[in-house]
């Protein structure tokens, strides 16, 4: 099989590999599509706390069945999958408590083991015992299945965050996860939504997609902007969808009293200014984490996108064959796309 393998940093090469051996327990799914999202980027430029290399990336993955190992039960040869890339152990207090993506012993798909940056995927029996494997829907594509990750990711956040129908919410970043997180409260029916970007090309692509208020924040005094829009209170619930310190300060900044701040990515450089934290302290703000998804998450998602409620087949801007996957993590990088795939 053909396989977009990562030896070291910005070292990714295609290689012929052997397709893997289905065990007892495993299940072997021929890849249909699978995304490229900015932490497959950041794997290749500047690795990643769970990435063990050499590594096949990829961990946006929807495919078909080809071959199951003896004692599984839950799926056929020919059902079309998707796979939620976390593998948890199934018995330890997180995952007995339905908190899956903070399991101890998680094993990722693309990071710990093989993922979807190849012509197939191997998945382990513990994540086939514990149902990463989800039925995708008749009415659903394998590319838009593939979209149920990241997707799942944003219900991990929006549920910590307890957003509801009567927040404002300002999300910071247009970029895929930025929007997702605004198709997802709008499926929730959140009172509304206000986008914040400062790249001129995602700032065209997101007048497509669902806002009440689309800022530029080159081009406005943005906390000033939020107090109008928000008649003077400051939005309930901030998401940054993007690294780095200075969106999460700016979040701090930009929520009324009593509001919610979702830490949602990871921080790159800069430091935090001692006058911006005091606010957690004097506006009595609730800052919640989400890191990745849960199996349950996933299955939540891809619910969604079946009925209807978060469409993602618009987001899908390009499609790649594997030889083309440099190109795509390019695009990835520069921001060109709103969501790349990798079609097989």
């Amino acid at each position: 099989m053909k396989a977009a393998v990562l030896k070291g940093l910005e070292e990714l090469t295609l290689e012929n590999r052997p397709i893997p051996d289905c065990g007892p327990g495993e299940v072997l799914v021929q890849s249909g599509v699978c995304g490229i999202c900015r932490t497959d980027m950041k794997c290749l430029s500047q690795g990643q706390r769970d990435l063990k290399l050499p590594r096949i990336l990829g961990h946006e993955i929807a495919g078909t069945v080809v071959q199951t190992g003896s004692g599984v039960a839950s799926v056929s040869k020919g059902d079309r999958v998707q796979v939620a890339p976390g593998i948890p152990c199934g018995t330890c207090s997180y995952c007995l408590r339905g908190q899956d993506n903070l399991c101890d012993s998680m094993q990722i798909l693309g990071f710990h083991l093989n993922g979807g940056f190849a012509e197939y995927v191997l998945v382990p029996a513990a994540g086939v015992n514990n149902g990463v494997l989800q039925p995708v829907p008749e009415e659903l594509s394998l590319a838009e299945a593939a979209l149920t990750e990241p997707l799942a990711c944003c219900v991990n956040m929006q549920k910590s965050l307890r957003v509801n129908k009567e927040d404002q919410l300002l999300i910071i970043g247009a970029g895929p996860l930025g929007i997702l997180n605004a198709k997802l409260a709008r499926a929730k029916g959140v009172r509304q939504i206000i986008l914040l970007e400062e790249t001129e090309e995602r700032l065209k692509k997101a007048e497509n997609f669902e806002s009440d208020y689309l800022l530029d924040y080159r081009k406005r005094n943005m906390p000033e902007e939020v107090r109008r829009i928000t008649q003077g209170r400051g939005a309930d619930v901030v998401i940054p969808c993007c690294p780095g310190t200075e969106p999460f300060s700016q979040g701090i900044n930009f929520l009324a009293k009593r509001g919610r701040l979702g830490f949602f990515s990871g921080l790159t450089g800069g430091s935090f200014s001692e006058k911006d934290l005091n606010l957690i302290h004097y506006k009595e703000l609730s800052v919640a984490g989400a890191y990745g998804c849960s199996v349950g998450h996933n299955r939540e998602a891809l619910s969604l996108m079946a009925e209807g409620l978060v469409e993602v087949k618009n987001m899908i801007s390009r499609r790649i064959s594997l030889t083309e996957v440099w190109q795509g993590l390019e695009m990835v990088r520069n921001k060109t796309e709103m969501s790349v795939v990798i079609e097989y």
